[in-house]
């Protein structure tokens, strides 16, 4: 939904001004997935706790855990464009005391499909294939980690489009999960945060 503040005045949005054409909406995209991920680690959750509390959701989400409170979120970090990968992200976590390391791989799609990327042969193959070639060769001599694959779209389940873009079985078979805009939010929190860059990418409509 749109803002209004307290003088019934509409107020600026974040992601829609005059233009006519995307202003490289998905590199936006990236520094907000980047920044909510990071504002997940526990440590922030007395910070801004309705905003610590959408951004724990959403990592958890990621890393295919339960968002129950016995899960210490010690350590999250976020590198953009790493060998062309949108999001590479490492996360430390405690489970029920237990110590555990996680990597996500995660592509974010503002409007655009799928497409092709050169791979270490030189041969265009499905772009999915070719970041988890890699990054599963990062990560195969460093123990146990736990690896996720995620593609991240701005649009929402109910819309034809998303349908009509993302084959959702072809990404499970290539080991990757679809998230829509929607599956990304805790539907029980249902207020605002204390973040209006948040409000605004998240809670408003665009």
């Amino acid at each position: 939904m749109d803002m209004i503040n307290q003088n019934n005045i509409k107020t600026p949005q974040l992601m829609k001004d005059s233009s006519e054409v995307d202003g490289h909406a998905e590199a936006v995209m990236d520094y907000i997935l980047s920044w909510c991920l990071r504002w997940a680690e526990s440590k922030y959750k007395d910070v801004k706790p309705i905003l610590h509390r959408y951004c724990r959701y959403m990592l958890l989400k990621i890393l295919e855990r339960n968002a129950s409170d016995d899960i210490i979120i010690e350590n999250v970090y976020v590198w953009k464009q790493e060998q062309r990968i949108d999001l590479w992200v490492e996360a430390e976590l405690l489970v029920n005391g237990q110590y555990e390391k996680h990597a996500a791989l995660i592509e974010n799609k503002y409007y655009s499909p799928i497409h092709s990327s050169k791979d270490i042969d030189g041969i265009f193959r499905n772009q999915l294939e070719v970041y988890k070639k890699k990054f599963e060769a990062h990560y195969a001599d460093k123990g146990n980690s736990h690896i996720h694959f995620a593609v991240i779209t701005c649009l929402e389940r109910f819309e034809e489009i998303f349908t009509d873009t993302y084959d959702e079985h072809l990404l499970e078979r290539l080991g990757f999960k679809l998230f829509a805009f929607d599956d990304m939010l805790d539907d029980s929190i249902g207020i605002d945060t204390e973040s209006d860059i948040f409000n605004e990418f998240w809670l408003r409509s665009w």
